[in-house]
């Protein structure tokens, strides 16, 4: 075992020796370097990049709950009982009926039957509604299917296929 560990010592000494004498030998050589790099790593080398540690942002004070506007009345008068009566314009916001004049794919045949609807009939609200995967356009705000039916024979007879469908409806008596 000790000569073993006599040669390896040896070994290691004659490598040891060797190694330093190619180290200076380097020194005395004199050569050039040509790095091959992306354009963009100079790009990125210039950068400097700060960290700017977000701030969070300062509360925001409760909104106040909004109080539905009293109805506004807009004329008064005395009924033959000598009761008086008042005219009171309300909105309805619940269940209704609207006509739906387009159901497709493409927001361009959509944005052009809206476009001749309101031209036709610029007092009737219309809405464009995007359901995956496409368009509807659907017109007024009927309480009743029977208050929808007589704007439905007008929409059919210029956009096919029309049809009466439920929906969200907002009516004011204004």
């Amino acid at each position: 075992m000790v000569a073993f560990s006599n040669r390896l010592f040896a070994l290691v000494l004659l490598l040891l020796s060797l190694s330093g004498g190619t180290l200076l030998a380097q020194d005395d050589e004199q050569g050039d370097v040509t790095i091959h790099a992306d354009a963009r790593l100079a790009v990125l080398v210039r950068k400097t990049h700060v960290y700017v540690r977000p701030t969070m942002p300062e509360p925001t004070p409760p909104k106040p709950i909004e109080v539905a506007p009293k109805p506004v009345i807009k004329d008064s008068y005395v009924g033959t009982s000598g009761l008086v009566h008042h005219d009171v314009k309300t909105v309805y916001t619940g269940k209704g009926f609207r006509v739906q004049i387009y159901n497709g794919p493409s927001r361009e045949k959509a944005i052009a039957a809206k476009t001749e609807f309101m031209r036709r009939y610029p007092g009737v609200r219309t809405y464009l509604i995007y359901v995956a995967p496409g368009f509807r356009v659907k017109i007024g705000d009927f309480r009743s299917r029977g208050d929808a039916e007589g704007m439905l024979r007008e929409a059919n007879s210029m956009f096919t296929p029309s049809m009466i469908v439920p929906d969200e409806v907002t009516i004011s008596t204004y």
